[in-house]
């Protein structure tokens, strides 16, 4: 048994300093999906005036970048499986890239439409790309930390843009956004394929109950048995629910600022933007206090509700109001993204299968991110803007039961 067990090669945890290199450059491409994402929304009123359309039909601008990354959602999760994380990484820099440079070079609502499309591709891959390359450099007792980091990749990118885009775009031109988009998502990608030339190969510690199994492999994964299991795709809804309610805020507040209190277009993008920032912080705070107390579950369950309140009062407050809503949207958001995308990993039941189960949690992100904005522009421009920010809070109380109903731990 002993000389058995000397034959099975033991490879030692990547040093924490080299991991947490990994995860910096890891967030720094990773924004480059949301930071292209929304570059929409901070400069949505040139956009109306440049392409001559209404705030209705501006929403399928923010809509149709989900499209695709709802179809590609799991097939992302079954190409990381096969191809790898460089490979997978590629497709996506190249995806937001190809797909911005288009957008840039548009002349037309169609051909705008198309690079969005395209844009959606590298998004789709990025998602189940990062939580993959956690789990490979991270140990167990460490993952929830850095996926806590992980989840400000998109607070980030949106605060980036707010702040950035309308600067950028001072005289009507917008394109310049576009081709800045593009040049972080190119550097960034670079930056990545350092990286990911050697990750580290992981293999179970020696046990006598292991020392007869290949040294070199644990047991075969099921990929299919993951999409059988109810509470994955229960997750999933909980956080397209979710983000149905948040990509519509973030969407379309810029505009609201503006059109109803007459706020310039500089300004009314960058109170929304205060969400953001205050995100970027209560992400990670949001993993650590999930560690502690054991818990996904009992923390973005209780955020998804209080989100569910938040969000009416907005279509209903003041100015001053309704910054202080944002203000609390901001801190209660940490609850929910970390605490999600750590359940859904929990869910599969097996690391390797991090990337597939980060595949689903992407359909319900697609989905609301789809189906959000073409809902809230639609009852805006059909009804009015309180009804529009009240059709949130009741999407986020059945997100919140599909959380609760998800029984994750």
């Amino acid at each position: 048994m002993g000389a058995m067990a000397a034959t099975v090669p033991l490879l030692k945890h990547p040093r924490a300093r080299t991991a947490w290199f990994v995860l910096a450059i890891l967030l720094a491409f990773s924004i480059a999906a949301p930071l292209n994402q929304f570059k929409v929304s901070p400069i949505l009123p040139i956009l109306l005036q440049a392409f001559n359309i209404t705030v209705g039909r501006s929403g399928l601008i923010m809509s149709v970048y989900a499209m695709t990354g709802l179809i590609l959602a799991l097939p992302a999760g079954f190409i990381l499986q096969k191809l790898g994380i460089r490979v997978t990484g590629l497709l996506a820099g190249t995806s937001i890239i190809i797909g911005t440079v288009l957008g840039a070079t548009s002349t037309g609502l169609d051909g705008l439409l198309v690079s969005r499309v395209i844009e959606g591709v590298g998004t789709s891959f990025m998602a189940v790309l990062a939580p993959t390359v956690i789990a490979i450099w991270f140990t167990a007792n460490r993952r929830g930390t850095a996926m806590g980091i992980w989840s400000s990749w998109v607070p980030i990118g949106v605060t980036g843009m707010m702040v950035v885009a309308p600067i950028l775009a001072q005289g009507g031109n917008w394109q310049i956004v576009w081709w800045f988009g593009a040049a972080y998502a190119f550097v960034t990608l670079a930056l990545f394929l350092f990286i990911a030339r050697n990750p580290p190969v992981r293999v179970l510690p020696i046990t006598p109950q292991t020392v007869s199994v290949p040294p070199q492999t644990r047991p075969p994964v099921n990929v299919l048995s993951l999409l059988r299991k109810p509470n994955v795709w229960l997750i999933g809804l909980a956080f397209g629910c979710f983000v149905m309610s948040s990509s519509s805020i973030s969407g379309f507040m810029p505009t609201y600022l503006n059109t109803v209190f007459g706020l310039p277009l500089s300004q009314a993008a960058l109170i929304p933007s205060i969400n953001s920032i205050i995100t970027i912080f209560s992400c990670p705070v949001g993993g650590m206090i999930s560690d502690r107390l054991g818990t996904r579950r009992k923390l973005f369950v209780p955020g998804i509700l209080i989100v569910a309140i938040l969000i009416p009062l907005m279509g209903i407050s003041s100015l001053p109001m309704l910054v202080v809503l944002i203000v609390m949207q901001g801190i209660v958001t940490g609850l929910v993204p970390t605490n999600i995308f750590s359940a859904g990993v929990e869910a599969a039941g097996d690391d390797r299968l991090s990337g597939m189960a980060m595949g689903v949690i992407m359909v319900g992100q697609n989905a609301g991110s789809l189906l959000g904005p073409l809902l809230f522009s639609g009852l805006v421009e059909s009804a009015s803007w309180p009804i529009a920010f009240g059709s949130l809070g009741i999407v986020c109380v059945a997100g919140a039961a599909a959380g609760w109903l998800s029984k994750a731990r």
